[in-house]
């Protein structure tokens, strides 16, 4: 059952673990976050997995007037 299912769930665990990196990089680069506590986000990415992740990209980061996400 387990060898039947492998090929599907390792695109989506390797998705996951790639959305997970890459929304921690944007974490660590941001200097403010919506809701103002990067601790807060960053058990929100790795607890929430996948979920969280898209939430942080979502709701997280914090645009400026000039549309810039830096």
């Amino acid at each position: 059952m387990l060898e039947e299912l492998l090929p599907l769930l390792i695109p989506l665990v390797l998705i996951q673990f790639t959305m997970m990196i890459f929304a921690l990089i944007s974490l660590k680069k941001r200097e403010t976050v919506r809701f103002g506590n990067k601790w807060i986000w960053f058990f929100i990415i790795v607890l929430g997995s996948l979920i969280g992740s898209i939430a942080y990209f979502i709701f997280g980061g914090q645009s400026y007037a000039d549309g810039s996400d830096n």
